[in-house]
């Protein structure tokens, strides 16, 4: 059994990259926004996260989606693999303006284009901010297999690459 964390900058597709692979993988996919963020846009303590947080970390498998730093380290001791979304900066913004307006399931509300143009200024800082801290955290947690994809391209490349491979392995049995 796995239990999968996908991280990456906000607009790198964390969530539609869970979404596949929960569907190829038929595991259950954990939004960290969801837990993290109230409908007015309000947000629940560090705690009051890790006590949402807790009863799935301990599931046998799992995909938890989304950063949240401050506990990155928690969810490490639990996961088996992550999927560390590295894309440009410029797919990541261009990611952001696409959700503009769309009902989303990772969310409680409609990003707006006032939340989207926060959200791009928040990401021109992010690799300089979280990138490099995040990096070093992976390093301590040998145990965890990383996967790196830094395009849309690579991120649909490997999705496809699965796909493939569950219907070759259909058609040996």
């Amino acid at each position: 059994m796995k239990r999968i964390l996908v991280i990456g900058c906000p607009g790198a597709g964390k969530t539609y990259f869970s979404k596949k692979l929960g569907q190829l993988l038929n595991y259950p996919v954990v939004h960290m926004d969801w837990l993290y963020w109230r409908e007015d846009k309000t947000t629940v303590s560090r705690e009051q996260l890790l006590e949402k947080m807790l009863p799935y970390l301990k599931e046998d498998q799992w995909i938890i989606d989304g950063n949240y730093h401050h506990t990155l380290s928690v969810r490490l001791e639990y996961a088996t693999d992550v999927y560390f979304l590295k894309l440009s900066h410029e797919e990541c913004v261009q990611g952001i303006l696409e959700r503009i307006d769309k009902k989303r399931d990772d969310i409680p509300w409609v990003e707006t284009k006032e939340d989207a143009e926060k959200l791009i200024e928040w990401i021109k800082t992010y690799e300089e901010r979280t990138r490099a801290e995040e990096e070093a955290l992976l390093e301590q947690y040998q145990h965890v297999k990383v996967h790196v994809l830094s395009s849309r391209k690579e991120v649909n490349d490997y999705l496809n690459n699965l796909l493939k491979k569950q219907a070759l392995e259909l058609k040996l049995v």
